[in-house]
Formats: C-alpha cells, structure tokens, sequence
C-alpha cells in the first residue's frame, strides 16, 4: 500500500474516501464548507468515537465521506486523531474505498500513527476469498504538516513490524527467523549494527539460565543484539530488553492445549524491543540505543529442563527451576546481566508477557510497570499517556523476596500464587544493578479482547509508541 502526501485541499482531493472530523459544535478542522444539512438530516452530533458514511456530498469530490466525531475541542489533539484517523480508514475500506485521502485531525502525527495502524491487519498467510477482505491501495495525506506526518508514519510502521513479528505462527517465526526478518526490517538504515549470537556463544557467556529454556526445542536459540548509533560515541545508550520466546507451551510444566496457540505471541517483548529500535533508527534520534533479545522456544524435549533442576545466571547466581513454564524471566535474566555489563546504559527497559497475574491484576487497559526510579517512573508514564499505551506502577519491594527463598539455590524461579506479577519483577531485580530500570510486564495488554479504532483482532505491537516516545526525552 502506498502511502503519499498531497497539498490538494479535502474537498478535492482525487480519492474515493475522506474522512472529516466534526466537533460538539458541529465546526471542523479539515474542512470548511457547510455541513450543516448532512449533519442535521443524519442525526450527527459530533461527539467523540461517533461515525457516519455519506455519499455525495456536494462541494466534495470524493465519493464517499467518512464523518467522525471529535467530542470536544481541546488542546491535546494527538489521541483523538489517532482515533479519528484509525475509524475513517477502517469504515471507508469496509465499504469498498481503495485511495482513501485523510487530513489532520488537529495533529498529522496522530492522524497517520491512525490511519497506518487503522489499515493494519494480519492476513498475509490467507489465500481463499480475498474478495471478502477489501484492501486499501492507497493513503493520501491532506495537510501542510508533513514533518509530523512522516514522524506518524514511522511510527506507525514500527509498531505494525512488531505486531507481524508476534503474531505469525511458530513454524513460521521461529528464532533464526526473527534474526533474518530484523535484518531485512533493517537493511539500508545507517548508525545500525545487528549481532546474532549461537549457543555455543551463549555457553561462553555462561547464560545458563537462557540455555536452560532452549534445552528442550530442536530449534536453535538466538540471541540478537541491535546497536543504534545516532549519538556521541562517549554517550551512554537507551536501553531495550525483549523477551523471546517463540512458542511456549510450558516445557516440562506443560500448559494445557486449550489455548496454547496464543503462545505464539510470547515473543511479543522481543517484537517490541525490535519495532522500538527501528522506529529510533528510522526517526533518526540523536541518540544511543540498543535492544537485546534473547530468542528461543519452551518446549518439553527429552533432553529439557526439568522442576528442581538448578542452573547458574551469567552473574553467577544459581536458580532453582520450581516451574519450567516460568521460562520469561529466565531469559531475561541473562539478557539483563548482558546488557547493563556490556553497554552501561543510562536507562534498561526490559519488556515481556511476563505473568498471567498481570493479566489478572490490570486487564487489559493497563501495562504493569516495575522501578524503583521515581524519575524514570514519571518520564515513562508521560510517555504512556503521550502514546495512549498507560503504564501503572507496581510494587517493587524487597519484602517479596522471600517468596523466592530455595532450598536448593540462591533463589527459586516462582514465588508462588501470591503476588505473581510483583515476585517476577523482583527476580528479575536479582539481575540488574542500576536504578534506572523499568520491567514492563504487557501479558494483559499485547492482545486486547476487542479491535479498537486503531488496533486489530490479534497482537497490538504494545508498547512500541510509547518507547519510541520515552527515546525522544533522552535527545539533548
């Protein structure tokens, strides 16, 4: 699908779908003309999420025009476009539009992070009746901001990069596969250097805890590292730490079937930390990054980890395995220690669908949030907001430590029911130093029940907005 931009005003501007913004007081940002009969014979009030599709319109060249409400006027106008953007493009392809022109909506980078993820949907692997699925073929931008529509755009396209990556299947995206596809995301992009690493290098790096997940599964692990050099060589990066798991059906501590086909999406910190380093990249932040994810399956094998096996962290700590389907935390266990030894970054943001309690606790509204850094805190929860991907702060505390007290080790992979979520951040606080880190835990919110204005059935790509947002605070 292409996607231009035009300096043709909306109401005649060659497409055959526009989409107009109308606010409580039935005024407009996009359009100038009088409305006034259209509303009042459709019964259009203007207010926020309404939608209606009218047909020639006089004095608009396109066909069809997609009218969205805009609730009230105000000042921050980022998320209404979004969701305005989002609703015309899926209302207009709905019904058969293929060039579909969108204005403003009071903010060009919300009005194309909308209109781009609005398009998005996962088909690529359907073959029958495509004629059921109505494409758009193209998206034209009808405004003057063309900076901030281009910063949507990118934007847009590294969140819809995340989403592909944890959704496909896992016979299909397995861990070479994430290293191959990241590679190919990211050919012709300057400052960037990705590294894959085997397993005989993860031995070398005494990553005990990753191997002790990958035991199980004929497919190798992966370990990949992405560098993003857009700042000062003597200046720190932003770090980024992704989960990767690429199936996980529980290991030993097998999973029951019912549902174990959404585990294709355990990958989705992985995809995250990918789409927020090529967002960075793209944007081209005068900034340091890096992101790491550690790639393999859980799988129960013959030769797999069992339940009261014990392994030893690159840093040395010794874990009891209490329950093999506690296999995130493990990864990244090692994929922290790697990182804060490796690059010393200034921030360590590691991001994973960590726990069914996070689920349990925030729904899917919610993405759990674990720091001891007020400072952090506040920047990453001006982020969310900015991005409309809302953090909420958990407990970190070290009273919850003694959950994971072992009779065998240093200290247990579970904590036991109790406060699942909180005990799986302070495991992973076991193996990180620095103040400045964050562990998100998105298990409620990477696969929200319902499509939304912007989001697909399926994997949302969360929270590569917001990330990629929390980048821009670090440009001096």
């Amino acid at each position: 699908m292409k996607v231009t931009t035009v300096s043709t005003s909306i109401s005649e501007v060659d497409a055959d779908g526009v989409g107009i913004g109308i606010f409580e007081d039935l005024s407009s940002n996009d359009y100038s003309g009088d409305l006034s009969k259209y509303l009042e014979v459709s019964g259009f009030k203007g207010k926020q999420g309404e939608l209606k599709i009218l047909y020639s319109v006089e004095d608009i060249s396109c066909p069809r025009v997609a009218l969205v409400g805009l609730g009230k006027k105000k000042k921050d106008t980022l998320e209404t476009a979004r969701t305005a953007a989002g609703k015309s493009v899926k209302a207009l392809r709905k019904d058969g539009a293929k060039r579909v022109a969108i204005p403003d909506f009071g903010n060009a980078q919300g009005a194309a992070e909308g209109a781009i993820l609005g398009n998005y949907r996962f088909d690529e692997l359907m073959t029958m009746n495509p004629e059921k699925r109505p494409e758009l073929t193209e998206i034209v931008y009808c405004g003057s901001d063309e900076e901030g529509w281009k910063k949507g755009k990118i934007i847009a396209d590294s969140q819809n990069f995340a989403r592909r990556l944890g959704e496909l299947p896992s016979n299909i995206a397995t861990p070479t596969f994430f290293t191959e596809e990241t590679k190919k995301q990211f050919e012709g992009l300057s400052n960037v250097k990705i590294s894959v690493y085997d397993e005989d290098w993860a031995r070398e790096q005494k990553m005990g805890a990753f191997l002790s997940v990958a035991k199980g599964s004929h497919e190798p692990a992966k370990f990949m590292v992405i560098e993003y050099s857009g700042g000062n060589s003597d200046e720190k990066p932003y770090a980024v730490v992704g989960k990767g798991i690429t199936f996980d059906s529980g290991g030993i501590s097998l999973k029951s079937s019912g549902g174990m086909g959404a585990m294709r999406g355990d990958c989705s910190g992985a995809a995250a930390a990918i789409g927020t380093l090529f967002g960075i990249a793209r944007l081209g932040l005068p900034i340091n990054a890096v992101g790491v994810t550690p790639l393999t399956e859980n799988m129960p094998g013959g030769s797999a980890t069992k339940p009261a096996d014990v392994v030893f962290a690159s840093n040395g700590k010794s874990i009891e395995v209490d329950n093999t389907d506690a296999e995130g935390r493990m990864i990244l266990s090692d994929g922290l220690v790697y990182t804060e030894k490796t690059y010393d970054p200034h921030t360590i943001v590691d991001i994973a669908t960590l726990t069914g309690a996070m689920a349990v606790a925030l729904g899917e509204y919610y993405i759990g949030a674990f720091t001891r850094s007020d400072e952090l805190w506040g920047q990453l929860d001006t982020s969310g907001k900015n991005a409309n991907e809302r953090f909420w702060r958990m407990p970190v505390d070290d009273r919850y430590k003694k959950q994971l007290k072992s009779s065998l080790a240093d200290l247990k992979n579970v904590g036991g029911r109790p406060a699942g979520s909180i005990t799986a951040a302070m495991f992973l606080s076991e193996f990180v130093e620095r103040n400045r880190w964050v562990h998100l835990d998105i298990a409620g919110s990477a696969w929200p029940s319902s499509e939304g204005a912007y989001t697909p059935k399926g994997n949302v790509g969360v929270p590569v907005r917001a990330l990629i947002d929390l980048a821009t605070t670090f440009v001096k």
